[in-house]
């Protein structure tokens, strides 16, 4: 990532944002996503502004609460969330100044209910055209299709859209046929100094897989390979760390396997018990059919643990192939992707082995890692939205990408046109 010059940022002092978000940090389902959107509301309470978060309940959680300033008013389920979402935001349509939207499947379609001059951001942590069909019936996935495809990108034809990952914005391109310019607001990391840990205390065979137990994540393809290469290697040994609805069938799938003793699901686990399992971890596997950004990657290359993924969006971003890990061709057949992943797997666990290329990879991956910085991103995020709220906002300056690629200064995000 090429740093963006600091851009100066006007007050939010007094301005009311709204941000929706379909999950908060304490859901059991709370992924990167959720992590990203509190950062963001975070970055503009810093700037003055007065913040609310609009999110789905789940049973146990408290309708509203205030953190760290931040109002989180809680309504609806993983559905009924949307409709209530478009009445909280009919009732706020002359009081809020700004309101940020992210897309955590479909985005809440705010421009229908707000004030035609009232912008809106459009956040975009990836493209779910093929997800739908992993998480739903054939009939909900094609309407869910149809809305991100066709409905989304009209909705939003004249607000702002920033994206996670270079990877994402392609996707929109190919996918959706979006058209319009789209902003590059990074994610950022929460990691331990650079240098913290020792690279020779790493254990070889212990691999670790971070994130949610859900479908796309693939976790069984990980485990079938540790199935797979467990008898060469007696002491391997597989940490889950993560919850989510895929966690009983994976439970199963290792029993069926005789696994027991060579993998651990350690469910949600606090910031310290997270730090510990990686610190002792060679390696961490991805199978994931495709993410907005590697969050999960960069927080294990933040402890020096290397990332074996497939060459998918998101993954490919967050991955430095031959430094900080190692992407495998992906194919459309499960079965090629897995018999690829456990050889990768097999040729990865080599490496470990060897004291001098886990200490370059350690030092390679502390070192990308720290380019991903959360007060980078909320500053970009304050700048982003102060630009919206600015009535005399001059013309993005245009620029060129180291890669390429056309880019704009947009509220000091990159703007990949």
């Amino acid at each position: 990532m090429t740093p963006v010059a600091p851009v100066p940022t006007p007050s939010l002092a007094g301005r009311r944002v709204v941000v929706v978000n379909w999950r908060d940090l304490d859901h059991s389902l709370a992924g990167g996503s959720e992590i990203y959107a509190w950062e963001l509301a975070r970055g503009l309470r810093e700037g003055g502004a007065e913040v609310e978060l609009l999110t789905a309940r789940e049973p146990g959680q408290a309708a509203e609460e205030v953190r760290d300033g931040i109002v989180v008013r809680r309504r609806g389920g993983a559905l009924s969330f949307y409709p209530h979402t478009a009445l909280r935001l009919l009732a706020r349509r002359r009081r809020a100044d700004a309101v940020v939207d992210p897309s955590c499947g479909l985005p809440s379609f705010a421009p229908l209910f707000l004030r035609r001059r009232t912008p809106v951001v459009l956040v975009m942590h990836h493209v779910h055209q093929e997800q739908f069909s992993t998480h739903f019936p054939a009939p909900v996935a094609a309407f869910g299709r149809w809305m991100e495809r066709s409905v989304m990108p009209r909705i939003y034809r004249r607000s702002t859209t920033v994206a996670v990952s270079t990877s994402t914005v392609e996707e929109m391109r190919d996918q959706l046929g979006w058209t319009r310019p789209v902003g590059l607001l990074h994610n950022g990391a929460e990691l331990p100094p650079l240098g913290a840990g020792d690279p020779a205390a790493k254990d070889p065979d212990r691999i670790a897989v971070l994130g949610r137990l859900v479908a796309h994540k693939r976790v069984d393809l990980v485990i079938r390979a540790v199935a797979i290469l467990a008898p060469t290697r007696p002491g391997l040994h597989l940490d889950v760390i993560g919850q989510g609805p895929e966690r009983d069938g994976l439970e199963r799938l290792v029993a069926g396997l005789g696994l027991r003793d060579r993998v651990t699901f350690h469910g949600f686990v606090d910031e310290d018990t997270k730090a510990a399992l990686l610190t002792r971890s060679a390696l961490h596997v991805c199978a994931s059919d495709a993410e907005g950004w590697g969050q999960a990657v960069i927080e294990a290359a933040g402890h020096g643990v290397p990332t074996l993924a497939r060459d998918v969006p998101g993954l490919r971003d967050s991955i430095r192939a031959g430094e900080t890990g190692w992407l495998v061709p992906d194919d459309a057949d499960l079965v090629t992707v897995g018999g690829r992943l456990t050889a990768a797997l097999t040729a990865a666990l080599t490496e470990a082995d060897d004291p001098a290329v886990r200490a370059r990879h350690f030092e390679a991956c502390q070192r990308w890692a720290h380019h991903f910085d959360w007060s980078a991103m909320r500053r970009e995020a304050r700048a982003l939205v102060a630009d919206e709220l600015a009535k005399d906002a001059p013309a993005p300056v245009a620029q060129l990408h180291p890669g390429g690629a056309r880019v704009a200064i947009m509220g000091g995000t990159q703007c990949v046109e």
